[in-house]
């Protein structure tokens, strides 16, 4: 008895008070103030171009990244939240809609293109840029992801992945023409693909409780 006594005693000097993490809008905007720099200084390893603002299919454009920030924003949260026991997510149907707004714009985008087509093999800068960008970022990701853990890590992975894609998306934007090609787009589709699978597979070690 005296022996369970002085366990007790042993643990509870060295307890420590658990520290509540913040809300998941608090550390999404954390994660996205220091991913994003970083995926830009990973950008700059590739050749970068200055799209034209004053071309037709400009607005397009420029609606694409503003849809791929706040899809990026509400999937960086929605993940964050994911790692909560017992937090009941309920946008679920908000996320799916602004994929789904997402898609549409980078449509239409092409649609509004002089070449809506394009050629074999045009969309491999936009992969590779979006595979480099995405790499830091990711790593960021599961370092935040790996403090509270998830009792769902490859739900909470796969949708911090498609946060990861919608921000390299940006950064993307940013040096790409205004003007878009069905080959480009599914580039960019097959880019966001791969950062979720990656994002799932490398990080389901760290995050998994």
């Amino acid at each position: 008895m005296n022996e369970h006594d002085a366990l007790i005693e042993q643990l509870c000097r060295k307890a420590h008070p658990v520290r509540r993490p913040a809300a998941p809008w608090l550390r999404a905007a954390g994660w996205m103030l220091v991913a994003l720099p970083c995926g830009y200084l990973a950008s700059l390893l590739m050749p970068r171009g200055h799209p034209d603002w004053f071309e037709p299919g400009a607005f397009w454009a420029g609606l694409w990244i503003l849809a791929s920030f706040c899809l990026g924003g509400l999937a960086t949260a929605t993940a964050f939240a994911l790692g909560i026991a017992g937090r009941r997510i309920t946008h679920w149907r908000w996320l799916g809609a602004f994929t789904l707004a997402w898609l549409l714009i980078g449509l239409i985008g092409v649609t509004g293109s002089a070449d809506p087509v394009g050629h074999l093999g045009d969309g491999k800068y936009c992969y590779t840029f979006m595979m480099v960008a995405g790499a830091p970022m990711s790593v960021v990701m599961v370092a935040a992801l790996r403090r509270t853990r998830s009792l769902h890590p490859a739900r909470s992975l796969g949708v911090a992945g498609l946060g990861i894609a919608a921000m390299s998306q940006i950064l993307l934007g940013l040096c790409h023409p205004v003007a878009g090609e069905l080959v480009d787009l599914t580039m960019h589709l097959a880019a966001a693909i791969t950062l979720v699978a990656v994002t799932v597979i490398g990080g389901r070690p760290w995050v998994r409780i």
